[in-house]
């Protein structure tokens, strides 16, 4: 629609133009002939670059009927316009030439507007060197050589001014009612974009609240299958199996709980990462009941985080810190966490989110088979196309690589 709309502007100023030069050719096909029997029965000099400009006007109408295009009869008047005015203002010193000051006016503003900027520009400047030629070397002359007109030569001069006038005027008609049609399609489509601007506001905010109860919905629903989890391991006796519930348990509580921030945030495309981690932490302890102190401190300036890549990362924090309280505080009196996320560049200058985990505890190896939750590392790790290495030294720490695109 908005293409249509832009095609049918512009058909309107070409036609506009095609209409402009095809009515000017006529007032002048109608009366330069009158124009140039008064001048040629007054013996005026200027009768022959009337009679040209008439059989030029001729051209014009027959270009114009044949090609049903401006392009070429505007050119054809705007040159051989500058042409004829710059001829008669330098080659005929006795004559007035009062008029073709007027004639330059008119094929000006007509080249402007037919032909564009450049080519008016051109006009301009060619028609000004020949004024300024003959003030500088013909105006004296010329004012020598100048009779006094009779009557009917006056009546002759005030009939081309007429022509000239006539022809400036509907010029300016014309260069008037294109820019109020401009102005027009203006406000309308202005209108038009201010109401699809406020359907698409309106949908916005309709698709918004839909989508923060779809998230709402699905943390209720997490949050049922973490209280059914819960219920069903309390008629667990085995101590093993209890544990692999809550872990389950803890992986949806992970999840839900990024569909709680999701429901919560302003941009629903993003949520806060530091915020984030700070209560799937607190969540965390909660869950697990440490019986000792957690310290632990949470440093990001990866401040938000799409939602793409939220779940793998929310798991992967759930498994680091789920480890770390299961295993790595049993023979501490103090737990601390560490938590640094920053953007850095590899060795090629490309950017990279280089995340940290530290804890001061000491992991248990990873045995055959049976550690579930370090394999999902190595999984997680893959999944967000990154790479981790493990370090035991001075407590256990995780340093993950990942590309500049969560």
């Amino acid at each position: 629609m908005r293409e249509e709309k832009i095609v049918e502007q512009l058909e309107f100023y070409e036609k506009a133009k095609y209409d402009l030069t095809w009515r000017i050719c006529l007032l002048f096909f109608c009366l330069l002939p009158i124009l140039y029997s008064s001048l040629f029965y007054f013996e005026e000099s200027v009768a022959i670059p009337t009679f040209i400009g008439w059989l030029v006007t001729i051209l014009m109408l027959v270009i114009l009927k044949r090609t049903r295009t401006y392009r070429i009869a505007a050119f054809l008047f705007s040159i051989l316009g500058i042409i004829l005015c710059n001829v008669t203002l330098l080659a005929f010193p006795e004559a007035y030439h009062f008029v073709d000051s007027l004639w330059m006016i008119a094929i000006i503003l007509y080249t402007y507007f037919t032909l564009g900027k450049f080519w008016g520009n051109l006009a301009l400047i060619i028609n000004m060197i020949g004024i300024v030629v003959f003030i500088l070397f013909f105006l004296n002359l010329s004012l020598d050589l100048i009779p006094v007109l009779s009557q009917g030569e006056l009546i002759s001069h005030t009939l081309n001014v007429i022509i000239c006038g006539l022809c400036i005027a509907y010029l300016i008609y014309q260069f008037l009612h294109t820019t109020n049609f401009a102005r027009d399609k203006y406000i309308q489509l202005t209108s038009q974009l201010q109401v699809k601007n406020d359907e698409v506001q309106f949908q916005n905010e309709e698709k918004t609240v839909m989508l923060r109860e779809i998230h709402h919905r699905v943390k209720n629903n997490l949050q049922v299958i973490t209280s059914l989890l819960r219920l069903q391991s309390r008629e667990l006796s085995d101590e093993k199996t209890v544990e692999l519930f809550k872990d389950a348990t803890n992986r949806v509580v992970a999840m839900a709980l990024i569909h709680d921030k999701m429901y919560q945030s302003k941009d629903m495309a993003k949520i806060n990462l530091e915020d984030y981690l700070s209560t799937l932490l607190n969540d965390l302890i909660d869950s697990y009941s440490v019986e000792i102190p957690i310290k632990a401190d949470i440093v990001s300036t990866v401040e938000t985080i799409t939602n793409q890549s939220l779940v793998p990362l929310a798991l992967l924090f759930n498994e680091l810190v789920s480890n770390s309280l299961k295993h790595g505080f049993s023979s501490q009196v103090e737990g601390r966490v560490k938590i640094i996320i920053d953007r850095t560049k590899d060795a090629d200058g490309k950017k990279q989110i280089q995340l940290t985990y530290w804890d001061n505890g000491v992991w248990r190896e990873k045995q055959k088979d049976t550690s579930f939750g370090l394999e999902l590392i190595e999984s997680l790790t893959e999944q967000l196309d990154g790479k981790y290495t493990r370090s035991i030294k001075q407590g256990t720490s995780y340093e993950f690589i990942l590309p500049d695109n969560l």
